[in-house]
C-alpha cells in the first residue's frame, strides 16, 4: 500500500481539526436561532404521546417585537375557532374608534302635562347600548320622577331601544346556551345584562322548593317540578323554555342543603328593563294608571328629559370585559361601535367598524368574524393575525390603554403558578373543544415577543392548560432554555408528492386539513395529513348514524305510526278521540310534493278512519309523541337556522320533515305581491306576505323566516319580475301538532265532522284504548338510502333517536349516541371521538379522519357493507355529489359523503384507483379559505381516482 507522505497527513489533519471545531460554532448559532422553535415543536410532539391530547390540533406564532423576527412558527396561518381570546380584537378595534372617557348614557323623559302630581302622557325610558346599567341606576331615574313632582301617570311607560337594531342574538349562538347570562339577549335598553337571580331553597320533605326570583319577579313564569328530599345535595336543572319568559326548575334539593343561585336570562330586554324601572317606580310613589301599559316605542320630539345616568368611563367597561371575560359586554360594546362609525347600533355596522380597523393597521386578510365575543364558532382567525394585531397596537396611539386591557385579564389558568415575575400581558379563553391565549412577554433576555397560540380539537381541557402553561414558561424564560434536540423527520407517503401540493396551495393557507387515505387491499397508508385531528365533521356525522343503526336495528326495520280509537262507536258517531301515536317514522308525509319516499300518508289514514264507518268525532285529534323525549334541536344548534329546512324540530310524531312547503313566483307588474302556494294547504302556520315584485333583473331580496316560539311566518323582500319561480321549506313549530292538525283537516275533506269544542292536543294514549291500525314505513336499507343521498338531518336526528329508544330505552339524542358508541367500539374503534347529534349539524361534534377510516374499514367487513355502501353517493351520478367531478377519472367510480357547515367541509368514503385497488378516504377540512374546500376534495377525489401504483413503482 503506498504511503500518504507526511506533510499532506499533517495538512489534512490540520484541515479536518479546523473544520470540526467550526461544525459546533455553526450549529450552536443555527440551534440558538430555532431554540424556541425546537422547544414549542417539542411540547406539541410529546402531545401524541399523552392519551388525554389526543387529537388536539395546535397552532401558533411568536415574534420578536425588537427584531421584527420570526421566534416560533406552528399553523400559523391557519384559522382555528379562538373563543374568548377574539375579545382580543374587538377591544383594541373599540379602543381606536370610541372615544376615550366615554359614558354610555340612559335616559328618562316625559311627554306630556304635568299638573297636581299628575302626568297626563307618558314616561319614555331611552337606552344608548349600557352594558353596565343595573336596576341601583335605574333607581336614580326614579327618583329624578319623584322630583320633578309626579306622583301619578295617566299614559304608558314607553321603552326606547331603538338606538340598537332588533337582532338580540349573535350569528351562530347555539340556541341551548341562551337561558344562561355569557348568551344575554343584546338591546340599546338592557339592566342588569338581561338576567335575572333565582335562588332555589329547600320546602318540606317531598315537597317543591322555594323559589325567588329577581328583580321583576313576575316578568317569568315559574314552572316547579322540582321536589325537596332528604340530604344535603342537588341535582337541579333551572332552565328557560326557548323563546319565552318562562323558567322550568327540575330534580331534586336536599332538606339539608342551603339553597342555590343563579342568574338566568330573560326574553325582550326593553320590557324588562321596563318591568323593572315599573317596579322601581313603584317604590319611589310614582302611581301608573291601572291601563297603562309598557310598550315599545321611540321618544318624540316633544319629549322632555328629567334624568340621566351614565356608565363607568369606556376602559372601565372594557376591563370588566377582559377580567369577567364578560360576552355581553363585548357584544353591546361591539354595537356601539357600529352606532358610532356608521350610526347603525347593528353586529353588521359594528364587524364592518372591526375589519376597517384591522384593514388600516395591516392585519391580513383570511380571518372571519361574526360576533364581538368569540362565543359563536362561526369564527376563525389565525395565530398570525392575533401576533400582527399585537404587533400594529404597540406603535398604535392608544398603545397604553391596549396595554391597561391586556393587564386586566383575570387570571390566566394555563399560567397560574408558572411564572412568578409575571412578564406577560396576556388573554386567555377556554370554551368546549377550544383554548388559546395571546399576548405579550419579556424574555429572560430582555426579548419583547408577541405571541398568540390556539388550540382546537380539545377533549381534556386540563391538557390543554398544560400545553400553553408550558409555551407562556418557555416564552418567559428566552432564550434561558435547555436544547430540547432535534425534530423528527416528516414522514413521507407514497402520495405526499400528489397531495401536498394540493393541500398547501396559497388559496387553502387558512383550512385546517385532516386527511387519510388507506389502502383497503394492502392495509398501507398511502397519505396522511393531521389524519388524528379532531375537526367538526359536518354531515360526515350520518356515516356513524347510518352504521350503528343498519347494525343495531337491521336493514329491514320499519319504522311504525299507530292509530287508536277511545270511547265507542256507534252509527258512525265516535264519542271519544282519535289517537295518533309516533314512534319516530321520518317518511310520514301528505301525498303532495313533500312526500318524497312511498311511506305512509296522513291522507290514507283518513281514508282508512273513514272506511272503519267514522262519520262524526265528539272528542279530539290527541297526538302522542312520548316515544321521544328529551329536547326538539339538537345540542348546540344555531338559533338563527330554526327558519331553515334543514334544521328542523325532532318529535316522534311529524309528517313532510316537520316543514311546510313555499312556492312561489313573481307577480304581475312590479309592486304587486309575488305569488305563494303553500303545501299543504292548512290553517296550522300563519302567513305574512309582504314580499313584492320588484323590476326585472332586480335584485333578489326574498325571505322567509318564522318567529321564534310560533307558527307565524313572515315573508319579505323582493323578486326580480322575470324571476322563474323556485320553492323552499319552513320547519314548524311543535310538528307533532301540525300532524294531527293535517289529519283533521284531511278528516274534514274526507266528509268526518267534529263537535264544536274539538281540537288537536298533545296527549298520552289511554291504557283503553283500541288500536284501530298501524302503518310501517319502508325498510331500514332504503331510508338510510335516502338520507344520504339527500343528506337529510331531519332522517339522520329520527333514525338517532329511535336507534337510542330501541337499543337503550331512551328515544333522546343521548340515547341514540350511546348505541352509536357501543356499536363502535363494538367495531374495533376508540372513543376517542365526540359526538352530540346524528346529523352533523353541531359544531359540538369533534372526528378525525383517522376515526372515519377505521368505520369505513370496518363496515367493509361486516354485514351491513351493501346497504351502507349504497346509500352513498356516486359522483358525477346522484345525490348530492351528482354535479361534482363530473367528466373525471372519479365519476361513477368515487362514493362519499359529503358535509358542509360555513367554513367546514367533508368528504368521505370509498373509490377505486386506475388500478382498481380499492381506496378508503376521509378529507376534513376545517376553517377559512379563499378558495372552494369542496373543489379542492374535488381534485383530491380525482387525483386518487387517477392514481396508479404500477406507474408509481415502475412496473412493467
Amino acid at each position: 500500500m503506498k504511503r500518504i507522505p507526511r506533510a499532506l497527513l499533517v495538512l489534512t489533519l490540520a484541515l479536518l481539526m479546523a473544520f470540526w471545531t467550526a461544525v459546533p460554532a455553526w450549529a450552536a448559532e443555527a440551534k440558538t436561532e430555532d431554540l424556541l422553535d425546537r422547544t414549542l415543536r417539542h411540547y406539541v410532539e410529546e402531545l401524541k404521546e399523552d392519551p388525554s391530547a389526543r387529537g388536539m390540533v395546535v397552532g401558533y406564532e411568536a415574534v420578536s417585537l425588537d427584531r421584527g423576527e420570526s421566534l416560533a412558527s406552528l399553523r400559523a396561518e391557519k384559522t382555528f375557532v379562538p373563543g374568548r381570546v377574539l375579545q382580543l380584537l374587538t377591544g383594541a378595534a373599540v379602543l381606536d374608534g370610541l372615544p376615550e372617557g366615554m359614558r354610555i348614557p340612559t335616559e328618562v323623559y316625559v311627554d306630556g302635562q304635568l299638573s297636581g302630581g299628575i302626568l297626563k302622557g307618558d314616561i319614555i325610558l331611552k337606552g344608548y347600548g349600557d352594558p353596565s346599567l343595573s336596576a341601583d341606576r335605574l333607581e336614580d331615574l326614579a327618583e329624578a320622577l319623584r322630583k320633578k313632582g309626579i306622583r301619578q301617570v295617566r299614559g304608558d311607560l314607553i321603552v326606547d331601544d331603538s338606538f340598537f337594531d332588533e337582532v338580540r342574538l349573535g350569528t351562530g349562538w347555539m340556541w341551548d346556551d341562551e337561558p344562561f347570562p355569557s348568551s344575554a339577549q343584546i338591546g340599546a335598553l338592557s339592566v342588569e345584562g338581561n338576567t335575572v337571580w333565582v335562588e332555589v331553597t329547600p320546602g318540606r320533605l317531598g315537597k317543591s322548593p322555594h323559589i325567588q326570583v329577581s328583580p321583576a319577579p313576575d316578568y317569568l313564569r315559574v314552572i316547579n317540578r322540582a321536589k325537596t328530599v332528604s340530604g344535603g345535595g342537588q341535582a337541579l336543572t333551572i332552565d328557560r323554555t326557548r323563546a319565552k319568559n318562562e323558567l322550568v326548575i327540575t330534580g331534586t334539593i336536599g332538606k339539608d342543603h342551603p339553597g342555590m343561585k343563579v342568574r338566568r336570562t330573560v326574553e325582550d330586554p326593553a320590557r324588562f328593563a321596563g318591568t323593572v324601572f315599573r317596579e322601581l317606580l313603584r317604590r319611589e310613589g310614582v302611581k301608573m294608571h291601572p291601563g297603562s301599559r309598557i310598550v315599545a316605542g321611540e321618544k318624540g320630539p316633544e319629549a322632555k328629559r328629567v334624568g340621566r345616568v351614565v356608565s363607568p368611563e369606556l376602559d372601565r367597561l372594557l376591563e370588566h370585559m377582559v377580567r369577567e371575560e364578560d360576552s355581553f359586554y363585548a357584544e353591546m360594546l361591539l354595537k356601539q361601535l357600529g352606532a358610532n362609525a356608521a350610526g347603525e347600533g347593528s353586529f353588521e355596522a359594528g364587524l364592518e367598524a372591526v375589519e376597517d380597523f384591522a384593514r388600516r393597521i395591516g392585519m391580513d386578510a383570511g380571518f372571519a368574524q361574526v360576533d364581538g365575543s368569540g362565543l359563536s364558532r362561526m369564527n376563525v382567525i389565525a395565530p398570525a393575525h392575533l401576533v400582527q394585531l399585537l404587533a400594529a397596537m404597540e406603535k398604535h396611539p392608544e398603545r397604553e390603554r391596549f396595554d391597561e386591557l391586556l393587564s386586566a385579564s383575570g387570571t390566566c389558568k394555563p399560567l397560574a403558578g408558572r411564572i412568578e415575575e409575571k412578564p406577560l400581558r396576556v388573554i386567555c379563553g377556554e370554551a368546549d373543544g377550544s383554548a388559546g391565549m395571546a399576548g405579550i412577554v419579556t424574555g429572560r433576555g430582555g426579548d419583547r415577543i408577541a405571541f398568540a397560540v390556539l388550540a382546537n380539537g380539545v377533549s381534556d381541557v386540563s391538557a390543554a392548560r398544560e400545553l400553553l402553561g408550558r409555551i407562556g414558561a418557555a416564552l418567559a424564560a428566552y432564550p434561558e432554555l435547555p436544547d430540547p434536540g432535534d425534530l423528527p423527520e416528516e414522514k413521507v407517503y407514497p402520495l405526499s408528492g400528489l397531495l401536498d401540493p394540493l393541500l398547501e396551495e396559497e388559496s387553502y393557507r387558512g383550512a385546517i386539513a385532516g386527511v387519510l387515505v388507506r389502502s383497503m387491499d394492502r392495509g398501507e397508508t398511502l397519505y396522511a395529513r393531521d389524519s388524528e385531528a379532531l375537526l367538526t365533521p359536518a354531515s360526515n356525522t350520518k356515516l356513524f348514524t347510518t352504521a350503528a343503526a343498519l347494525d343495531g336495528l337491521g336493514a329491514d326495520y320499519r319504522f311504525k305510526t299507530e292509530v287508536y280509537r277511545s270511547g265507542s262507536l256507534a252509527g258512525g258517531v265516535l264519542a271519544g278521540d282519535v289517537i295518533i301515536k309516533g314512534f319516530g317514522d321520518p317518511t310520514l308525509a301528505t301525498e303532495d310534493s313533500l312526500r318524497v319516499q312511498e311511506g305512509p300518508t296522513v291522507e290514507a289514514i283518513a281514508r282508512d278512519l273513514k272506511k272503519r264507518g267514522i262519520r262524526r268525532i265528539l272528542g279530539d285529534i290527541v297526538v302522542d309523541a312520548g316515544a321521544f323525549s328529551g329536547k326538539v334541536y339538537g345540542a348546540g344548534w344555531a338559533w338563527d337556522d330554526e327558519s331553515g329546512y334543514y334544521q328542523p324540530q325532532i318529535t316522534a310524531l311529524s309528517i313532510n320533515r316537520g316543514t311546510v312547503r313555499f312556492d312561489y313566483l313573481p307577480g304581475e307588474k312590479p309592486g304587486d305581491p309575488i305569488r305563494l302556494q303553500l303545501t299543504p294547504q292548512t290553517d296550522y302556520v300563519e302567513v305574512i306576505n309582504e314580499a313584492v315584485t320588484g323590476p326585472e333583473n332586480s335584485k333578489n331580496t326574498l325571505r322567509l323566516e318564522r318567529d321564534r316560539g310560533t307558527n307565524r311566518i313572515r315573508i319579505t323582500g323582493s323578486l326580480p319580475l322575470n324571476f322563474s319561480g323556485d320553492y323552499t321549506r319552513v320547519p314548524v313549530e311543535n310538528p307533532h301538532l301540525y300532524a294531527g292538525q293535517v289529519l283533521k283537516e284531511r278528516l274534514e275533506e274526507e266528509g268526518i265532522a267534529f263537535a264544536p269544542g274539538s281540537r288537536v292536543r298533545e296527549g298520552q294514549k289511554p291504557a283503553g284504548a283500541k288500536r284501530l291500525a298501524t302503518y310501517k314505513s319502508p325498510p331500514l336499507s332504503e331510508v338510510v338510502h335516502y338520507m344520504n343521498k339527500a343528506s337529510d338531518n331531519y332522517y339522520a336526528e329520527m333514525i338517532l333517536r329511535t336507534l337510542g329508544l330501541e337499543k337503550t330505552g331512551k328515544g333522546t339524542a343521548e340515547g341514540g349516541i350511546e348505541a352509536v358508541m357501543k356499536y363502535a367500539k363494538r367495531s374495533g374503534m376508540d372513543r376517542h371521538f365526540n359526538l352530540k347529534d346524528g346529523s352533523g349539524l353541531t359544531r359540538y361534534n369533534r372526528v378525525s379522519a383517522e376515526q372515519i377510516v377505521k368505520l369505513l374499514s370496518s363496515v367493509a367487513e361486516q354485514p351491513i357493507e351493501e346497504p351502507f355502501v349504497e346509500s352513498l353517493p356516486v359522483a358525477g351520478v346522484d345525490g348530492t355529489l351528482s354535479s361534482r367531478m363530473r367528466d373525471t377519472a372519479a365519476a361513477g367510480n368515487l362514493r362519499g359523503k359529503t358535509g358542509s357547515l360555513t367554513r367546514v367541509s367533508a368528504l368521505s368514503g370509498y373509490l377505486r384507483t386506475r388500478d382498481g385497488e380499492r381506496i378508503v378516504y376521509a378529507i376534513l377540512l376545517n376553517g377559512h379559505s379563499e378558495g372552494s374546500l369542496k373543489s379542492l376534495e374535488d381534485r383530491i377525489g380525482t387525483a386518487l381516482a387517477e392514481y396508479s401504483r404500477s406507474e408509481q413503482e415502475g412496473e412493467p
